[in-house]
């Protein structure tokens, strides 16, 4: 097991009196990939985290799937952003506390560790989108797939990624390690979709898989087990490379002269602090890095830092989502890792751009099927859903009994930058930012059809139920808020990442991507931090 080392070791004492050669805001994804790449080259890294520091001393819980806790306290030791998302949108106006983490590793200390890439059609986007007129989605990625291959390599050896190769796009250098063995269950499942001619392979999985691994989707991993930003990226930074953070510290805005910025302004403990950085990394999220922006100002007044084209905050993308419970013809054991399965068989289909189906790395126990149950009821008025702890207990066991045979399933489809579905500031909501988002028809025509060619095509081998109907999404991959394009009149950052106006600011989080692709973004997000500290590092 790793060695972690205890909080007094890393923290950054008088930060202010320094000039840091990166000051890295955010430590999940993005910007602890990147902060560990520049730091494990000789630079000087500050990261800058809003949450907790999750390691050392701090209560990393069991790993098992519960409720989360509703209080900012609560949600802040266990890896969760502390408070409600507010968002306006045509499905109604909402008020929950999304799937976002906060604290070393950010999202990724919470996630279910699947780490796919991307495909070619995802680089060439517009060409699979026909009736994606009225959106922002470019003809183009700014670099091509193929840039992206050694990337692709680096991160899965970062972040201990296994599975098997997707016979629909192999890579025979990928450094992916073997998995460890289905279940029963998952195996007759992953059979039958091969007799489908559905082209299944081993789900991409950041993880060790230890004996009695609980994949820890949802939770804190305390076993030193599951590959997250803050174990596999910050730790080896902060350990082995020199680089020092400032955990429990927001920053405010950010302050520019000229084209550099001057000062990262935040405040840790109630004091104000202003660091000084040669190349700041903003990577808070595509939720909170356009905030961020849209807070901060240049000498030259205007809407925000870095925001001439008036992009930053706009074109806010998700995943369509439908979960599925899909069960095999007769009951078999289910030990084993439940993040098995993925395929790509359904990625374009007549003509359309849809996505990836996967396993989603969670046991239908009661605890999971009763935070769902919550989820849904903080986002929809419903009276059948809004039902107190007991009541979403007492569905929790009934569900299980109804679906705990089954494997849960989920269909990723691809959603269209556009210009209206965005982040703003709001004084008015817990968090001063506001989501504005209109559901495409489009998208809903995609995810319909998504869901009627994969239900034909298992017809006779899989019985498929699905879980949660039409018009749900995936508000955990949020993407596009600071997109990167060649065009300073309709992109905020360059191919590089580096913003078009601010000479020494990049964005390295899922902000970046000017199309969402219909896979799990994390791994583009690491393979893409390591591509933008490489030219960081060119420049310093």
């Amino acid at each position: 097991m790793r060695q972690l080392p205890v909080l007094p070791d890393v923290l950054a004492e008088r930060p202010e009196d320094d000039v840091w050669d990166v000051i890295v805001i955010g430590t999940g994804m993005g910007g602890g990939t990147a902060g560990f790449a520049l730091a494990q080259k000789g630079h000087r890294v500050l990261f800058v985290e809003k949450g907790l520091y999750l390691f050392g001393d701090h209560d990393r819980g069991s790993g098992d799937h519960e409720e989360n806790p509703t209080d900012e306290a609560g949600r802040l030791r266990a890896g969760w952003w502390p408070k409600p998302i507010k968002a306006n949108t045509n499905l109604g106006d909402m008020e929950f506390h999304g799937p976002y983490g906060c604290g070393t590793g950010g999202s990724t200390s919470v996630y279910a560790s699947a780490l796919e890439r991307m495909r070619p059609e995802d680089f060439e986007p517009r060409r699979y989108h026909p009736e994606g007129g009225e959106s922002n989605v470019p003809e183009t990625w700014p670099f091509p797939y193929e840039d992206m291959i050694p990337y692709y390599r680096r991160a899965e050896t970062l972040y201990d990624v296994c599975g098997t190769q997707d016979p629909l796009l192999p890579d025979p250098e990928s450094p992916l390690r073997a998995p460890p063995e289905m279940s029963p269950r998952d195996a007759l499942i992953f059979d039958a979709m091969e007799a489908c001619g559905a082209s299944p392979y081993r789900a991409h999985v950041g993880a060790l898989f230890k004996d009695d691994c609980k994949g820890c989707g949802g939770s804190l991993c305390p076993r030193a087990c599951k590959a997250d930003a803050g174990r596999n990226a910050v730790l080896p930074a902060l350990a082995k490379h020199g680089a020092r953070i400032l955990p429990g510290c927001e920053v405010l805005r950010l302050e520019a002269s000229g084209e550099r910025i001057d000062h990262v302004v935040c405040r840790r403990e109630g004091e104000e602090l202003r660091l000084r950085g040669k190349i700041i990394v903003l990577a808070a999220g595509a939720l909170m890095s356009p905030v961020i922006l849209l807070r901060s100002k240049a000498s030259g007044g205007g809407q925000g830092l870095a925001n001439r084209s008036d992009q930053v905050g706009r074109n806010l993308m998700m995943h369509a989502a439908e979960y599925v419970a899909v069960r095999p013809s007769k009951t078999l054991s289910q030990e084993g890792p439940h993040k098995a399965i993925s395929t790509n068989h359904f990625y374009v289909t007549k003509g359309y751009k849809l996505g990836n189906l996967h396993s989603m790395g969670v046991p239908i126990v009661g605890g999971m099927i009763a935070e769902f149950l919550r989820q849904k009821a903080e986002k929809e008025r419903s009276w059948y859903l809004k039902v107190g702890r007991v009541g979403r207990k007492v569905a929790g066991v009934a569900g299980q009994a109804m679906f705990g045979r089954a494997v849960l399933m989920s269909t990723l489809v691809e959603d269209l930058p556009y210009a209206q579905n965005r982040v703003v500031l709001d004084d008015s909501a817990p968090d001063g930012r506001r989501l504005d988002y209109t559901y495409p028809d489009e998208l809903e025509k995609r995810s319909a059809l998504f869901d009627e060619t994969m239900k034909k095509a298992f017809r006779g081998q899989l019985i498929v139920r699905s879980l949660t109907g039409s018009r749900n999404l995936n508000w955990g991959h949020v993407c596009g808020t600071c997109r990167a394009g060649h065009d300073p009149d309709t992109s905020v950052v360059d191919a590089s990442g580096r913003s078009h106006e601010i000479e020494n600011l990049y964005v390295a989080d899922s902000s970046f991507f000017p199309a969402a692709g219909g896979m799990n973004p994390s791994l583009t997000i690491a393979a893409n931090a390591l591509r933008i500290a490489d030219a960081i590092d060119a420049t310093l």
